[in-house]
């Protein structure tokens, strides 16, 4: 299933290390994962929708450096999010970050997400429900083809794109079977 949170390995040699948060939490009942909607005028990713997360500081842990992302632009403080484990990494060729994506369950209570509004136009929540849903991801037609999925007048494609489509195969089988389950159990 899912790495654990000290032991998913290491980031691409001459990459820049980064990390973002796969975060569950119930919303009426229902698994719901936040996205951050990048500002337009941001030198990377600028104007994408995305998993909370950033760059890792000198000396600073994958797993902290994402629990502080977190907090700076979510407003999720450090230590209130429950971490269940950790994807492979995937590097993005077009910025040279190295990125691991966490998974983690953020329990109630449930905090008003306050974005950073110097870095983000806003926060997206979706269901899980439809994150796993094959049907509501489509294949952009032209000559450069790419899985989106369409929310809210938002778009998730591109580097989260690849981040979510490889932590949801884990994600579904711990659900496999039993719409109860719960997806924030820890690695097996």
């Amino acid at each position: 299933m899912f790495h654990p949170i000290e032991g998913w390995g290491d980031f691409r040699r001459g990459a820049r290390p980064a990390a973002v948060v796969f975060i569950l939490f119930q919303r009426s009942g229902a698994w719901t994962v936040p996205f951050v909607r990048r500002r337009a005028d941001l030198r990377d990713h600028p104007g994408q929708v995305a998993l909370p997360g950033g760059g890792i500081h000198a000396g600073e842990s994958a797993w902290d450096g994402a629990q502080r992302e977190v907090a700076e632009e979510l407003g999720v403080p450090v230590g209130r999010l429950v971490p269940v484990g950790a994807g492979e990494p995937i590097y993005a060729a077009v910025s040279n970050f190295s990125v691991v994506p966490f998974v983690a369950h953020l329990p109630d209570p449930v905090p008003e997400f306050v974005h950073d509004t110097g870095e983000l136009e806003g926060v997206l929540a979706i269901p899980l429900e439809r994150l796993l849903d094959d049907s509501a991801w489509l294949e952009s037609a032209g000559p450069w083809r790419f899985r989106y999925l369409a929310h809210e007048e938002s778009v998730v494609w591109g580097l989260t794109e690849r981040i979510v489509a490889g932590l949801l195969p884990s994600i579904s089988r711990a659900l496999a079977g039993d719409q109860t389950a719960d997806p924030t159990a820890g690695p097996d």
